[in-house]
């Protein structure tokens, strides 16, 4: 089984987002300067938002990014790429 990362939105333009916190976001590609997701909810290029990653591993961290990427999918998803502005993560477990 593949290793499934996910996101919460919890601030979006400096506006928390109780209803997009609710909701989680399943990430499609990661890399360490951001990561591509699929959406129904609609973000604009350039919109600021605030996540709380999800590792497999069940850790999670705060990340701030932007949106710079949005391309409509079948159905009504949005692929969405998110650039990281800020809380550096590593996709490797630390080791102690």
């Amino acid at each position: 089984m593949a290793e499934t990362y996910s996101i919460q939105v919890l601030n979006k333009n400096g506006e928390t987002q109780s209803h997009l916190a609710e909701k989680t976001f399943h990430i499609e590609n990661i890399r360490k300067g951001g990561f591509r997701f699929l959406s129904e909810e609609k973000f604009e290029i350039d919109d600021r938002i605030q996540v709380q990653l999800r590792f497999p591993d069940e850790r999670s961290q705060q990340v701030l990014g932007r949106i710079c990427y949005c391309e409509a999918q079948d159905g009504q998803q949005t692929a969405y790429i998110f650039s990281v502005i800020d809380g550096f993560y590593s996709l490797l477990s630390s080791h102690g």
